[in-house]
């Protein structure tokens, strides 16, 4: 640990290390580079709040479903400036949803927020109203879309 950067450990059940990598694998492919949840945490402090794309009740029920503490230790080094900003979601959040959540919630709600955000830009891709382009610009397919649109033959 630098003087920039701190490390936070944190005690996660099964459920939330499954949306940890289940976020990284999204990332990892949407940006063609194998990304860490550090790297996926830094890039998505500065975007709108959770609440504003969902409702308190929504991301409630989240939590439930998904819990947060467990026996699974991860280890986060960040910076200071991300530690800082993740604490300021924290108590963003905890006013919105107007009951106090652990920096372990934070996460759970954000990676939540990614894939649903993920999610959905795939079903827009799908119907057409958008479109995935690589870098000379013609349209690509995603193999997890090719692979959903095999019927099994028996």
């Amino acid at each position: 640990m630098t003087g920039d950067q701190c490390t936070l450990a944190l005690d996660i059940s099964e459920h939330l290390f499954k949306l940890t990598t289940e976020s990284l694998r999204l990332r990892s492919n949407e940006t063609k580079r194998y990304q860490t949840l550090e790297n996926l945490l830094a890039d998505r402090m500065g975007l709108p709040c959770v609440l504003e794309d969902h409702a308190p009740e929504t991301i409630r029920e989240h939590l439930s479903a998904v819990p947060t503490p467990g026996n699974i230790r991860i280890d986060l080094t960040i910076t200071r400036s991300s530690a800082d900003s993740l604490e300021a979601v924290k108590s963003l959040i905890s006013e919105g949803l107007g009951s106090e959540i652990t920096l372990g919630d934070t996460l759970s709600i954000m990676l939540f927020h990614y894939v649903v955000g993920q999610k959905a830009a795939r079903v827009l891709q799908r119907i057409g109203l958008e479109k995935s382009r690589d870098r000379s610009g013609t349209a690509t397919t995603n193999d997890d879309d090719a692979a959903d649109n095999v019927v099994p033959l028996r």
